[in-house]
């Protein structure tokens, strides 16, 4: 009796640990796995899309240089910019969708991809960002996927020494200058994409500069791209 209960004992113990390793795996490592299959399919992508590099527009009049956002637009016609900050896996294209939902859960190519997503400007704002501001969204993953490396900038001496970027846009490269970095919650009001007056585009601004964690000495003064 007693060598059946030790038997029992140990059957249950094996079962405990097995059931254990399943759960482990099918939420750990599966989505882990998973994950990366997505962003390396995503990369891949990326990459045989990339447009080459262009100059900017005041270097080359717009009637005399192609759309270098073409080789994107021909995987997905919403393709809108991109985006590259040196020394970061910042090196993604933008998109603008109908909403501000659909690319949350869907790549570059309009498939679901294990909820990376592919980063977007916010459907109300101008496509050629020429509007008062632009909202680009990305998730923050883990094993710095998408836009996780943003969070680089949280160290002081990063930002100093990162100031800049380029968007390449239907006109050219642009270089995008970082003039802050803030912390936000999901009801800030840095989501505010209508601007009726003045007014609320100068509480706009004096509210990113206030909200900073870091911001540049000349900050007051940007606006725009």
């Amino acid at each position: 009796m007693k060598r059946a209960l030790l038997i029992l004992a140990s059957l249950v113990l094996i079962g405990a640990g097995a059931y254990s390793l399943y759960r482990y795996y099918q939420h750990y490592v599966l989505p882990e796995s998973q994950l990366d299959a997505a962003y390396e399919a995503q990369l891949q992508l990326f990459a045989s899309a990339k447009p080459a590099p262009s100059l900017p527009p005041e270097d080359a009049p717009a009637q005399m240089q192609e759309d270098p956002l073409a080789s994107l637009r021909q995987v997905n016609p919403a393709a809108v910019a991109w985006l590259t900050i040196p020394d970061t896996h910042l090196d993604y294209p933008i998109v603008q969708g109908e909403d501000n939902d659909y690319y949350l859960h869907h790549g570059f190519d309009g498939a679901y991809n294990q909820e990376l997503g592919c980063p977007f400007l916010d459907y109300r704002c101008d496509a050629d960002f020429s509007g008062f501001h632009s909202i680009v969204y990305a998730h923050h993953m883990t094993r710095q996927r998408m836009f996780a490396d943003i969070a680089l900038y949280k160290d002081g001496a990063f930002f100093e020494s990162h100031r800049t970027g380029s968007l390449t846009l239907a006109d050219g490269t642009h270089e995008v200058q970082f003039f802050a970095y803030l912390n936000v919650p999901a009801t800030a009001p840095l989501y505010q994409a209508v601007f009726v007056t003045p007014e609320e585009r100068r509480d706009y601004l004096a509210y990113i500069l206030d909200t900073a964690v870091y911001c540049t000495p000349d900050a007051g003064g940007s606006h725009g791209r």
